[in-house]
């Protein structure tokens, strides 16, 4: 990651590597989104433009405030159950930031190739040069046909 997309210190990407990892915890031999690395997907995001560097920064400060208030080590230190209930603390306290965080870990998270092959996702070859698509079966669209139009001509 450029300079230029770190907006996040040191102890926000600890912090925001494991909230990833509450978000989409891993399990066997998937691993979480924060040691997956989704963090550095999240804050080239939030470097994108100077409302998500805000969101994230504001969302951030308010669960490490959040986990200090309950515990004396931080977000970190706590329990996982105890990780859990500050997070959806700070959900029901700034859903618009919460709502962004599911949202880029998701994105960033089932982006990555490495989940693919966990998961078992085949990333589609490009087609052979000079290869025709597969037509539609236009009878499929006869039921809609037959339908009047929903909308108004003008």
């Amino acid at each position: 990651m450029s300079a230029a997309n770190q907006i996040f210190s040191e102890a926000q990407r600890e912090l925001l590597s494991a909230v990833l990892n509450r978000i989409i915890p891993g399990q066997g031999d998937r691993p979480g989104a924060g040691d997956l690395g989704v963090a550095s997907f999240v804050e080239r995001v939030a470097a994108g433009a100077p409302g998500p560097t805000r969101l994230f920064n504001e969302g951030l400060n308010a669960i490490n405030v959040a986990a200090s208030k309950d515990h004396s080590g931080g977000f970190l230190a706590m329990p996982e159950e105890a990780k859990d209930d500050t997070l959806r603390e700070i959900e029901a306290a700034n859903p618009l930031f919460f709502d962004q965080l599911v949202q880029q870990t998701y994105d960033g998270y089932y982006t990555d190739t490495r989940v693919f092959d966990v998961i078992g996702y085949n990333v589609p070859k490009p087609p052979v040069g000079g290869a025709r698509p597969k037509l539609l079966d236009e009878s499929l669209l006869e039921k809609q046909r037959q339908r009047a139009p929903f909308w108004r001509r003008v």
